[in-house]
């Protein structure tokens, strides 16, 4: 009797874990990027953050100090406009940096998957770079490798750019044409200055390698703060019987351990009620 109760309270807790509201809460999900969003605040004399967008009515930014405590892997930064020097290391792999009319950054990081340097920014970058987007009278230090480096003209297209490591491909292009597309420059030939290519032609190619294909993916005209955005959820039906990536199981679980709970209950019972026709007190 006693291990009859015991299997009855299992079964109770977890048809308690089954319906309590929070229950779907304990679920597997990747981690989402976060964007921190940096500034100089003046009345602080110092460059603070916060996280996404910048608020300047949001007074809970803190020090740069937490935020190389908190920062990981897959994250982004924004640098906001201001003169003030900026120099911050980062011992991680970012999404993405963007130099939002910024005067006077240095970022380092391990690595980086696209830097967007806007029109009139003045930024350094140390680590290597994927995708680097430089805009309108910007100027931009590259000071590892770039694989893709896409200049974009907007107004005047007089951007000043340096390379120390390689550049695989670079095109400048506007809204509607391409103006030109190099490949493989070697180490520390870039340069271009007020949007004229400086670099000797021998330092690099015209012609696309014949054993690959650049990525020649088009920049946002004023790329988002924050790039992180969920995708619109699908119409329909289609996918409503498919398990969504996240979506949590425990449910199911207690479901099946109730079931069992029940099952060995019962069969308890049973077994305990001819055990008293067999051996009658």
């Amino acid at each position: 009797m006693k291990s009859f109760k015991t299997i009855v309270s299992l079964l109770t807790v977890a048809a308690m874990l089954l319906l309590f509201p929070g229950v779907n809460a304990l679920q597997v999900s990747a981690d989402e990027p976060v964007t921190y969003s940096l500034k100089y605040v003046e009345d602080k004399g110092e460059w603070r953050f916060h996280v996404g967008a910048w608020d300047d009515n949001n007074s809970g930014h803190r020090e740069l100090y937490y935020l190389k405590e908190s920062i990981k892997d897959g994250d982004q930064i924004v640098i906001e406009e201001g003169n003030y020097p900026l120099n911050l290391e980062l011992p991680v792999n970012l999404k993405s940096i963007t130099f939002n009319h910024s005067g006077n950054a240095v970022i380092t990081a391990k690595s980086t998957e696209n830097v967007y340097v806007l029109r009139d920014s003045v930024a350094a970058v140390n680590g290597d770079v994927v995708n680097a987007h430089v805009y309108d009278n910007a100027v931009a230090n590259f000071n590892n490798n770039v694989t893709n480096l896409f200049i974009t003209k907007e107004r005047s297209g007089e951007q000043t750019i340096a390379v120390v490591g390689t550049v695989a491909y670079v095109k400048t292009s506007d809204a509607e044409k391409v103006y030109n597309e190099f490949y493989n420059f070697q180490a520390g030939s870039f340069y271009q200055e007020k949007g004229i290519l400086k670099t000797d032609a021998s330092k690099y190619s015209t012609t696309p390698p014949a054993d690959t294909t650049p990525a020649q993916t088009t920049p946002a005209t004023q790329p988002a703060a924050d790039t992180s955005a969920a995708a619109p959820a699908a119409s329909g039906s289609e996918y409503d019987d498919v398990p969504k990536t996240g979506e949590s199981f425990l449910p199911y679980l207690l479901l099946m351990a109730a079931g069992v709970c029940f099952g060995s209950a019962y069969l308890l019972q049973r077994k305990g009620a001819t055990l008293r026709r067999v051996n009658p007190r």
